[in-house]
């Protein structure tokens, strides 16, 4: 009975070692290969130039993206869909990068006749802690064009057609890669890959 119960605990403990190294390849697999797609994260294209205004009444320009990594959003205050879930999942992104200077936001209305600059400064205070994060306004035909040519983004049907996409750019304007601003697991990505860009220096 002894050498029985020898033998079995031997084979309980072998197969206790071969789970726990099955799966600790499993997570160096995952792991790497996960580090390996987000640490080749490719150059989309260049933000254009652009000039639009903020809430406060200053004007922010292409300029505003130099040595910063910015996610950016095309929304609108009435909106009753998928603008508040991307704005909050913004704010959430915010709080969690609140102790670095180097990311900023930029939501851009598509519905600039209703969204004055007060508009925007009201929907700024519901979501944004900082002011890192300029909500911003200008001639529709400029935000269709910013949308559709400088951030390969569909603009049809303003102000309802907007991208309900994040964009990702990086320190030097490149557009590095899209997150559905609506679904959580593409947050927690987009997360990930601004700590990335920020390891990248």
């Amino acid at each position: 009975i002894l050498c029985n119960m020898r033998s079995l605990n031997k084979k309980l403990v072998l197969a206790f070692l071969f789970i726990f190294m099955l799966g600790s390849f499993g997570f160096f697999v995952i792991d790497k290969a996960t580090k390996s797609r987000i640490d080749n994260i490719g150059i989309i294209g260049q933000v254009p130039s652009f000039s639009l205004t903020n809430f406060d009444g200053s004007i922010i320009t292409e300029n505003q993206l130099d040595d910063k990594i910015s996610i950016v959003s095309f929304i609108f205050t009435q909106c009753e869909g998928a603008c508040p879930i991307m704005s909050e999942n913004m704010s959430i992104l915010q709080e969690r990068f609140a102790s670095s200077n180097d990311i900023q936001f930029l939501s851009i209305t598509t519905d600039p006749d209703y969204d004055t600059l007060d508009v925007l400064n009201d929907y700024s205070s519901s979501y944004s802690n900082n002011n890192n994060w300029f909500f911003l306004s200008g001639d529709i035909l400029d935000i269709i064009e910013l949308s559709e040519k400088g951030f390969f983004l569909s603009a049809a049907l303003l102000p309802a057609g907007h991208s309900t996409r994040l964009v990702l750019v990086d320190k030097e304007s490149n557009i590095r890669k899209y997150y559905e601003g609506t679904i959580e697991s593409n947050i927690f990505e987009l997360q990930s890959d601004i700590v990335t860009l920020l390891n990248q220096g």
